[in-house]
């Protein structure tokens, strides 16, 4: 029986840690480039759904490009703009994402990639 109590304790515990994950929208500074762009500032906003969807909204002045999807490690697979798309993270704060027809390319990074000093990261 305590075995029992235990499981379902977990189950309930983990369930509260997914359900958790899933809330408000989280926004931070970062720079942007679309295609063959100059790279410029941007805003990122993200909300994670409860079943650990990304919807990612990257607004650079009046541009808005949006990438809704999920990632396995450093692969992501969504849509970009709603076109089935792909990206890659080389590394924590820079993320490539590419539509599948290649006729769209975004790429994103943020102080995080370039060891926090607040200039322009060297990803870009």
């Amino acid at each position: 029986m305590q075995r029992i109590v235990t499981i379902i304790g977990a189950f309930v515990l983990l369930g509260t840690i997914v359900d958790g994950y899933a809330g408000s929208p989280v926004s931070w500074q970062a720079f942007c480039r679309l295609d063959a762009e100059q790279a410029k500032p941007c805003r990122i906003t993200d909300s994670v759904t409860s079943n650990l969807e990304h919807h990612m909204i990257f607004t650079a002045g009046e541009a808005e490009i949006r990438f809704s999807g999920k990632n396995s490690g450093a692969w992501w697979s969504g849509e970009l703009n709603g076109r089935p798309a792909m990206g890659y993270e080389s590394h924590r704060g820079h993320t490539v994402f590419s539509t599948i027809d290649l006729k769209t390319s975004f790429e994103w990074c943020d102080k995080a990639s370039d060891g926090g000093n607040g200039s322009m990261p060297s990803c870009l």
